[in-house]
């Protein structure tokens, strides 16, 4: 599946819930951390300003994570 269609063209099933089993570390390097709090604020808001400011004042205690997927199953939504 490829961003929610099949790699066929039709259309995805409807997906009520997922189960993820992986790994998950810490992101320590500065910069991969920053650009990932940066990305995920431009989803929220368009205003650079205040994702400087906030970066800047937030920023040190900020903690990401990084999943890495092993195995993803999801339960299809039943249609009647």
């Amino acid at each position: 599946m490829d961003e929610g269609r099949r790699r066929d063209g039709e259309w995805a099933l409807n997906i009520n819930s997922v189960v993820v089993f992986g790994r998950i570390r810490v992101v320590k390097d500065e910069l991969k951390k920053r650009e990932i709090c940066t990305n995920l604020c431009r989803k929220f808001i368009d205003d650079e300003d205040y994702i400087r400011k906030e970066l800047e004042s937030a920023f040190p205690r900020v903690c990401c994570l990084e999943l890495s997927i092993e195995h993803l199953t999801g339960k299809p939504v039943n249609k009647s």
